[in-house]
């Protein structure tokens, strides 16, 4: 390796260790959780287009193309593995698939026991349990936690050690402010869908509005693959 070569090589890899020496802090795991949320949501909707040919949201908000799914994810992964990069990758990988499939069972038995829907089924699969998780999604989460530690996550410590401090945080508490709406809108929405659909009439201004601007025709729209369950 010549000295030209070597030299952007060695730069980088400095730069990875300073983004990440800076350890974690609520700012950098809230840009963690922004971009995991960003890039997971245009990961599904890429995969959905590619493999069945479909253009549809994969979004978990009303308003904005985020999955809070990956958000989270991310910052478990980054909680779980920031100090664990010096273990080996089969050790990452087992911990990952275990850890993944404990948080997607949890997250298909909230949103069930929440809002009475559900987002994902895994019934027709192999080796899945209770239909929430299957042997296949949970190595890939094990995958998806190597490539976390040893790619992802320093490039995204880079990125955002690039942003101007002050930038940041200004970005940062305006999308803070936006995604806490959209996620209690949300909420709401989903809530206020499974009351209509066991008939409680709206009871309040805001029970009427949900009602107004987010009707079972609209959800349904913005949450295709989601089903309603008895």
């Amino acid at each position: 390796m010549t000295k030209d070569t070597a030299a952007p090589k060695a730069k980088a890899a400095a730069q990875a260790a300073e983004g990440q020496a800076e350890g974690l802090s609520v700012y950098r795991v809230f840009w963690l959780f922004l971009m995991a949320s960003f890039l997971g949501d245009l990961i599904e909707v890429v995969f959905w287009l590619v493999t069945r040919g479909e253009l549809i949201s994969r979004s978990s908000l009303v308003y904005g193309p985020f999955s809070l799914v990956w958000g989270f994810g991310a910052v478990l992964l980054t909680l779980v593995f920031h100090k664990l990069q010096d273990q080996g990758n089969i050790q990452i990988f087992l911990l990952g698939t275990a850890l993944g499939g404990v948080y997607e069972y949890i997250c298909s038995w909230f949103q069930e026991w929440a809002f009475g829907v559900c987002f994902w089924d895994y019934s027709h699969l192999p080796f899945n349990l209770n239909g929430r998780i299957n042997l296949v999604f949970c190595l890939f989460w094990g995958a998806v936690a190597v490539l976390w530690v040893r790619l992802v996550y320093p490039g995204l410590c880079r990125l955002i050690s690039a942003i101007p401090r002050r930038v940041g945080k200004k970005l940062a508490a305006v999308m803070a402010v936006f995604l806490a709406v959209s996620t209690v809108l949300s909420a709401a929405a989903l809530y206020r869908m499974d009351q209509r659909r066991e008939g409680v009439p709206a009871g309040s201004a805001f029970s009427q509005y949900l009602d107004e601007h987010f009707p079972d025709s609209r959800l349904q729209a913005r949450y295709p693959n989601m089903g309603i369950l008895d």
